[in-house]
């Protein structure tokens, strides 16, 4: 994979939306995999796995890399349900705007995160919101509920 080199990454943060994902993995009977971020935006919170696409990946192919890069858990792509979007608007990075793509998979019982280090401080399985939560995980997690009807 190539990397956009900082200073060109820095400009398409300035004036392009950025498209990512947010993954709500749900262990069955167990909860929903949360991650404290360590890296902004939403440093210091409650949060999904996700990361942005990357040129020349398919879906299945970026949710497969997100929850294996970010937390390690090998997912079936095919078995995602569509939770909705989200437009994220951050202070951070050239006031940064995402356009996030939250999907619902459901791991099964016994399934452990392994949260990577780099970006994350610990993760946990909840069903409920934890704080401090951002708005944009509260959306997809309220949209997940209502699916498995919790």
């Amino acid at each position: 994979m190539t990397f956009a080199p900082r200073d060109v990454f820095e400009q398409i943060l300035e004036w392009s939306v950025i498209p990512t994902f947010d993954l709500v993995l749900h262990v069955d009977g167990q909860g929903f995999v949360l991650v404290r971020r360590r890296i902004a935006p939403y440093k210091g919170v409650w949060a999904l796995p996700g990361l942005r696409m990357f040129k020349g990946e398919s879906i299945d192919q970026a949710l497969t890399r997100i929850s294996t890069a970010e937390v390690g858990l090998d997912i079936d792509p095919g078995q995602r349900r569509f939770l909705g979007q989200y437009v994220g608007r951050f202070r951070t990075e050239h006031q940064r705007q995402d356009l996030s793509t939250g999907y619902l998979i459901t791991l099964p019982a016994g399934s452990e995160p392994t949260p990577n280090p780099e970006h994350f401080s610990s993760s946990r399985l909840s069903y409920d919101d934890v704080e401090p939560m951002g708005a944009m995980y509260r959306f997809y997690l309220g949209a997940a509920r209502d699916l498995l009807g919790r």
